[in-house]
Formats: C-alpha cells, sequence, structure tokens
C-alpha cells in the first residue's frame, strides 16, 4: 500500500517561509526542491514535527 506523506523543509533559504511537499517516496529518499529559484536538495525522514507533519532536512548545509 501507499502512502502519501507531508513534508516541512526544514531551515530553507526563506526561513519565514518553510516550504512543504508531498511524496510517496521512503524515508531516506534524497530529493531537489526549488526554493528562492535555487535547487537544494533535502532527505526525508520519519521524524514527526509538533504539527504532525514528517521533516525534510537540508542535505547540502551538512557538509
Amino acid at each position: 500500500m501507499i502512502s502519501i506523506r507531508r513534508y516541512t523543509l526544514l531551515a530553507p533559504r526563506r526561513p519565514r517561509h518553510p516550504g512543504q511537499l508531498i511524496s510517496t517516496r521512503p524515508a531516506g529518499t534524497v530529493l531537489a526542491h526549488v526554493v528562492g529559484g535555487r535547487a537544494e536538495r533535502f532527505v526525508l525522514t520519519n521524524a514527526v514535527l509538533y504539527d504532525g507533519i514528517f521533516a525534510a532536512e537540508p542535505l547540502d548545509r551538512y557538509l
């Protein structure tokens, strides 16, 4: 069975307007998302935020 999850993009370049995305991909998947006209990579996680939405962590900023 396919589950659909909503993710909040943590620490995007526009912190006052965190992006959200919907995906059927499993945790651990890396996705590119355009933020402020620039593509950024995020990894989908199993971490649930206070509002029940899953977290997508920025990948490129931890290198």
